[in-house]
């Protein structure tokens, strides 16, 4: 901070090279908090203040230019994201430029690094573990209270049902969730039938919910193959290595306990962080997230983008907080269990061939349901 503020020839702050030059600590911070909210008075025109913080600005000789100087400043200084370069030794606790918490996990480093956390913090894969999902992309996806250029919001994770007209939550928890159809969903913890759950449903929710920067990570990307070389088909071998990149295919011709086992497998359970497949708990939060965040307060209501075939590596229209197709191309298997013996999987979104189909819709499939329209994502959580 190159900025000063003077009264009378004294210097009251100065910053150079990491230190801070203190002629009096205490008038330094009562001064400093009065210009501060002077300024921030300004920004946001509060005509009734005007003449007040006037007599401030010349009693203590700092022009606006100069203020605004400390400010930006400062809100950079407040924006530890860059430290998360993939260098990191350990998991890492990094905070944005409005104070938002996000934990970057060992061997990733921050993409967007001048981004706050409504705009989608992106982590990146940088170690040299496994060269082929080097370069898979994840979201931040935060829970809790967080600070936007808007001003506070509240995500809280849960299981939602969305409103069709207005797009508003109703939490549901852990209660059984009804469809008009007659199919029943719940995100139990334990195998009744034959599709694959949650590594652990309560540890996952604990983690993210009481960890010291609140929230999960969800593949930027719908699945993608990190080993074919063309589109996918049913005789594509079904054991290749899953990454979240946009170069690579789309993951489909794919089955629930597959795409289960293909992301608790990308990165496995170790002291630093899990992988698995997406939850319920998860997918609705991210809703919650997106609604709150992107200004579309109605996006679970949003049927695919793309039409007519599928897009064999995406699509490039449907990006919210710079996570693609959650609403479009593929729909997506899930560890929520469809209380069906026989179709007790369960696949969330939208999809290409559809248009009923929503971001938030719930539909059942079977354990051997494999085709073009069906994928899968994966989650990070720490």
């Amino acid at each position: 901070m190159k900025g000063r503020v003077e009264k009378g020839g004294k210097r009251i702050l100065k910053k150079e090279k990491g230190s801070l030059t203190i002629f009096v600590l205490s008038t330094m911070l009562v001064v400093l908090g009065v210009i501060f909210v002077a300024y921030f008075s300004m920004m946001n025109k509060l005509s009734s203040q005007e003449d007040e913080i006037r007599k401030i600005y010349e009693e203590y000789n700092v022009s606006d230019d100069e203020m605004k100087q400390i400010y930006d400043e400062t809100l950079e200084e407040l924006n530890t994201l860059p430290k998360a370069d993939g260098n990191q030794e350990n998991n890492i606790v990094v905070n944005d430029s409005l104070g938002n918490k996000i934990e970057v996990p060992k061997g990733f480093k921050v993409v967007n690094t001048n981004d706050n956390v409504e705009e989608g913090i992106i982590i990146e894969d940088v170690s040299a573990k496994d060269d082929i999902t080097k370069g898979s992309q994840f979201v931040w996806i935060p829970v809790g209270t967080i600070k936007t250029s808007k001003g506070d919001v509240t995500i809280n994770l849960d299981r939602y049902t969305f409103a069709e007209i207005t797009g508003n939550e109703t939490s549901m928890g852990e209660k059984e969730i009804k469809k008009n159809n007659g199919d029943i969903y719940e995100e139990i913890s334990s195998n009744i039938y034959k599709n694959i759950t949650a590594r652990n449903i309560e540890i996952f929710k604990k983690k993210v919910a009481d960890g010291e920067a609140k929230g999960f990570y969800l593949g930027r990307y719908e699945a993608r193959d990190g080993v074919a070389e063309s589109t996918r088909n049913n005789s594509t071998n079904d054991n290749n290595q899953v990454v979240t990149k946009a170069d690579k295919f789309v993951y489909n011709y794919v089955t629930q306990n597959q795409a289960a086992t293909l992301s608790r497998n990308m990165y496995g359970e170790t002291e630093d962080f899990t992988s698995d497949l997406v939850n319920s708990y998860a997918w609705d939060t991210i809703l919650v997230f997106i609604q709150k965040c992107s200004g579309d307060t109605r996006y679970s209501q949003q049927a695919s983008l793309n039409t007519g075939s599928i897009a064999s590596k995406g699509t490039t229209n449907d990006v919210k907080c710079n996570i693609y197709d959650i609403a479009s191309n593929c729909w997506e298997w899930f560890t929520e269990t469809s209380k069906n013996q026989e179709y007790c999987c369960t696949l969330r979104g939208g999809g290409v061939n559809d248009k009923s189909f929503l971001a938030d819709s719930r539909y059942a499939g079977t354990i051997a349901l494999s085709d073009l329209y069906s994928s899968f994502r994966p989650i990070i959580y720490l």
